[in-house]
Order: structure tokens, then C-alpha cells, then sequence
């Protein structure tokens, strides 16, 4: 019964950050026009390659992936975050796809059909035959958080008084059968026989003397639901799936503990961009990403400062700074809260780390200017019809785009150094960040300002 253990294996981060630095010195090949050299990689587990992949910019992954045999291509992709997957799929040419796809079984499709190309999916299952094509159709029709989707049906149903000798001959006529389950005659579910009761038991004594109580699940539970509860036992590796009361199949243990894994991933770092950023996303695809939520938060940022507008008769010759100081800030602030959440996640799946920092430092200052200057000239534009200054305009189109730059630095930087002090970035990491935010805003505005005016 083959099980998944190395996916749940725990990664030695000394070795993968040494990897990650001959995979970045290779790179430098590229200057003399040369591919970089990754053939070293296939000294490497799956789950080692997989971690590279997830701390390297897309460029990258692509020579990684050309280095690869396609009986690597699923152990890797299944190793990686969806959003990874998604991403390394789409760079792919058309016949890379094509390879990709010929490699798939039908527990590759189940597992990551929900972000792979529709076309990929539809060509995976056609060549799959019949039967497989139909338990696909049935496992695709769940959601992908739910235990339906992750049924084995090579199970073995057998009656109490089936002897010990008969089911060993059934194992072998069937060699595919992950786990035994006992019903009664009305197809009543009793309980589980353990495989290893088989080898200790005399071919005589009948199924019903081996056979152990277990419960399972609903194939309409969620698997998060599923995963948080209690196993009954450690040492079982499939539980029953049941619906309307009769024995669907079963479900891996593994599984289950993968879903407390993504739990606890989620928890260390819950808030991604979109939910559709990973550490190198493409530099356009994210700056669009993150855009959306800065225009989000421009509305909120222009209501503030409508608000304080409203006092102008009061503030007089003030009031223009203080009307759009606010905008400033708050710029600043969402700006580096994107960049925190994605350095967050990437410390926490290991992906960030003394190899790639520079690399990542590097997307992120393209980011904020891209998004710095696109969203500062609107917002000067905005400036200039409303209070009709060309120098108000400028300094806050310069205000903004320092500060965008300021929070991508600071975003990155302040949780990878607080946790190279051994203080959690998660209680600490946003506080910092506001403050740099609000002072180097605040600081270029009115010194600009001072100077203008």
C-alpha cells in the first residue's frame, strides 16, 4: 500500500538554501548566453526541487522545469502551492503542456484539475479509459474542499464469514485494493480489517474474529472538517466514505493530515493578494493584482480626505496638505501591507530566505513603481482638477511614489530581519511597517511642500 509520507516530510533548511544558491549562481550563465546548467537538481528529492521552485523568479522555474523527466513533472506540481502550479503551468508551451499532460494519472487530475488549464483537463481525461473516465467525471463533480473528490473505490467489501485464506486470494486477484472494509448481507457497514491481520491469522479464521470498529465520513464532509477531527487510530491508513448510509470508498489518512498542513500554512499566513499571488508571480500579472486593491483602497483614501475638505473654510491656506495627507498614508500603508502578506508567506513556506532576498527585493521595487507612478498620476490629476495647482499636483505624484517604493522595502525587509532576531513578524511585523510608512510619507510631502510653497 504505497502512502504519500513524502509530502508530509519536513525540509532540512540549511540544504535547501545551499541548493537554492547554486540554482541562482547558475543563472549567471545566462550573461554569456548560455543555459544555466540544472542537472545537479536531479540529486534532489522532489520536495527539495519543488522548494527551489517556489523561491525563484519565473524565468527560472522555466529552466528548471526543462531539466525535469516526465516521471518528476506530478510529484513536483503536487509538492507546490495551487498558485505555483497555476502559474508554471500557464509559462509552459504548448508542447511542454502536451508532455505534461501524457504523464498525468487520473489522482494527478483530481488533485490540481482545479488549476490546470481546461484544455489539459479535457485531454487528460479523453485518454483515460472508460471506467477511470467515469470515476473522474464523479470526482470533479465535487468541490475541491470536499472528501468526495478524494474517494479511492478500490476497496474490498467482504461478508463476516469470509475465511482469512479466501480474502488473501482476493488481494491477490486484485492487486490494486487499498483497504478491507466488513459488511453484512443487507451491504451494512461493520467495521475495518487491518492488512497486517491477514499475515497473522490463520487462513481458517474468518473475517468477522479480525474485524475492528472505525468510523468515517460523509462523502459530503468537508475535508477540513474531516481533518480536524480525532483519528481513532494511528495506525490506520484508510478510512470508509460513506453515502446515504453505504460504503462509498475510502479516503488516506494522508490526505487528511495534508489538509491540517494547508490549516496550519494558512494560518502562519492567511491573506495573499487575490489569493492568487505567490512569492514570483509575474511582475505585470501582480502589479495588476494588487492594483485592483489599491484603487479599492484609493476610494476609501479620497472619502477621508473629502471629509476633511469640509472644514476648508476653517483650515484655509492649510487645508490642501491636510486634505490629501491622509491620501498619502494610506497609499503607503496598503502598498506595504500587500508586500508583508506575501514576504509572510514566503518565510513561512521557507521560500524566502538569505539566497533569494535581493531577487525578491527586487520584484517588489518593480511593483511599486509600476503601481507607485500609474496610481500617483491619477491621483495628480485628481489633485490638479480639484484644487487647480500643478505644483500641489507634483509633489504628491512624488509623495506617493517614494512612499510606494519605502513600503515594498520595508514589506519585505522588516518581517525577514525580525525573524532573523527571533521576533515574531506576525505580532510585529505590521507595526513597523505603518510607521515607516507614515513617516517617510508624511516627511516627503510637507518637506516637499515647505519647499514649493
Amino acid at each position: 500500500m504505497a502512502l504519500e509520507e513524502s509530502n508530509l516530510q519536513s525540509f532540512n533548511h540549511e540544504e535547501n538554501e545551499s541548493v537554492l544558491r547554486d540554482v541562482l549562481n547558475a543563472i549567471k550563465g545566462l550573461e554569456q548566453n548560455e543555459s544555466p546548467d540544472y542537472s545537479f537538481l536531479q540529486d534532489y528529492s522532489d520536495e527539495v526541487v519543488a522548494q527551489v521552485i517556489e523561491s525563484v523568479p519565473a524565468t527560472i522555474r522555466s529552466y528548471i522545469w526543462l531539466t525535469l523527466t516526465p516521471d518528476r513533472y506530478w510529484p513536483i506540481l503536487l509538492s507546490l502551492q495551487f498558485e505555483t502550479v497555476r502559474h508554471l503551468v500557464d509559462s509552459l508551451d504548448v508542447d511542454a503542456q502536451l508532455r505534461l499532460g501524457e504523464s498525468a494519472s487520473a489522482q494527478d487530475l483530481i488533485e490540481l484539475a482545479d488549476v490546470l488549464p481546461d484544455e489539459m483537463v479535457d485531454a487528460i481525461m479523453l485518454g483515460q479509459d472508460s471506467n477511470v473516465m467515469q470515476e473522474l467525471q464523479e470526482a470533479l463533480a465535487y468541490d475541491d474542499e470536499v472528501i468526495g473528490r478524494y474517494v479511492n473505490k478500490n476497496i474490498l467489501k467482504v461478508r463476516p464469514g469470509f475465511s482469512v485464506g479466501n480474502i488473501v486470494k482476493k488481494i491477490k486477484a486484485q492487486s490494486d485494493i487499498v483497504a478491507i472494509f466488513a459488511e453484512d448481507r443487507e451491504g451494512g457497514y461493520l467495521g475495518y480489517i487491518p492488512l497486517k491481520s491477514l499475515f497473522v491469522s490463520d487462513p481458517e479464521v474468518k473475517a468477522k474474529d479480525i474485524t475492528l470498529p472505525l468510523a468515517g465520513f460523509d462523502h459530503e464532509e468537508l475535508l477540513t472538517d474531516a481533518a480536524m477531527g480525532n483519528f481513532s487510530n494511528d495506525t490506520i491508513d484508510w478510512y470508509p466514505v460513506f453515502r446515504d448510509g453505504k460504503l462509498l470508498g475510502s479516503v488516506s489518512v494522508w490526505t487528511l493530515l495534508e489538509q491540517l498542513q494547508e490549516n496550519a500554512v494558512d494560518t502562519g499566513a492567511n491573506e495573499t493578494p487575490g489569493g492568487e499571488e505567490d512569492l514570483f508571480t509575474p511582475v505585470a500579472q501582480a502589479a495588476k493584482i494588487r492594483g485592483l486593491w489599491l484603487v479599492v483602497n484609493l476610494c476609501t483614501a479620497f472619502l477621508a480626505a473629502w471629509v476633511i475638505g469640509l472644514f476648508e473654510a476653517t483650515l484655509q491656506e492649510v487645508i490642501a496638505l491636510a486634505i490629501l495627507m491622509p491620501v498619502v498614508a494610506s497609499m503607503g500603508g496598503i502598498a506595504g501591507s500587500q508586500t508583508l502578506a506575501v514576504a509572510m508567506r514566503g518565510l513561512t513556506l521557507n521560500s524566502l530566505n538569505d539566497a533569494n532576498i535581493k531577487l525578491v527585493l527586487q520584484k517588489e521595487a518593480k511593483i511599486a513603481i509600476i503601481n507607485g507612478l500609474i496610481l500617483g498620476l491619477f491621483i495628480a490629476v485628481v489633485v490638479f482638477l480639484w484644487f487647480d495647482s500643478y505644483k500641489l499636483a507634483s509633489i504628491i505624484l512624488i509623495a506617493i511614489s517614494v512612499n510606494s517604493l519605502a513600503a515594498a522595502s520595508s514589506g519585505t525587509l522588516v518581517p525577514f530581519i525580525l525573524k532573523k532576531m527571533k521576533i515574531d513578524p506576525a505580532v510585529s511585523a505590521a507595526v513597523i511597517l505603518t510607521t515607516v510608512t507614515d513617516v517617510v510619507g508624511f516627511f516627503v510631502f510637507l518637506a516637499l511642500a515647505s519647499l514649493v510653497f
